[in-house]
């Protein structure tokens, strides 16, 4: 890890890498057989889709999910802040995108680790929602402490207890969405 005001060794590759997969107009070969694909109607909407082999380019958004992590006996929440785009240097509750082979909950915690160093027991599921673009699908999950250093990992400039009322204004809708139904909660003594 590096010290604070220093960059990792990856950080320039992290710059160059496109976290979001490729829009459909960005598809030229075909991924299976190499050869060019062209616009077909399929189901109602032009999708690429390539004549040699039959590949068609689905675009779908992508999966992720996040966690408000809450430790009840400080009454507080983990809030880390973002190293890469988009919104560099926002709060976020920590999360990310789901990958091939995992299930839901197994990449939250995943996530978790990586952004925080904790370990943490998933209590409940929140909701399930798309980002105001479409691009991206976030199941949002309640979850408490369990073991682990609270310590900003790879992929967070920072990571913090906040009390669930002193949580810095958050980067996104959705975060913000979700915390909005957990303080409701948390206000009606319901969690």
């Amino acid at each position: 890890m590096a010290e604070p005001g220093q960059h990792c060794e990856d950080d320039a590759v992290n710059r160059f890498v496109q976290w979001r997969h490729a829009l459909p107009n960005h598809w030229k070969y075909c991924p299976l057989c190499g050869a060019a694909l062209s616009d077909r109607q399929w189901d109602g909407k032009i999708r690429r889709y390539c004549t040699q082999c039959g590949f068609v380019y689905w675009d779908r958004p992508m999966p992720a999910t996040a966690a408000i992590i809450y430790d009840r006996a400080s009454d507080r929440v983990v809030v880390v802040t973002r190293r890469y785009p988009p919104a560099v240097g926002g709060h976020t509750f920590p999360g990310g995108g789901i990958e091939a082979g995992e299930g839901v909950t197994e990449a939250l915690l995943r996530e978790v680790r990586e952004e925080t160093g904790l370990t943490v027991v998933v209590d409940a599921q929140l909701g399930t929602w798309s980002t105001p673009s479409k691009e991206t699908i976030i199941t949002f999950f309640l979850a408490h402490p369990e073991g682990g250093q609270l310590l900003a990992g790879s992929d967070a400039l920072d990571a913090k207890w906040f009390p669930v009322q002193a949580v810095p204004e958050l980067v996104f809708s959705l975060h913000q969405a979700a915390f909005d139904l957990f303080s409701a909660q948390h206000r009606l003594g319901t969690l």
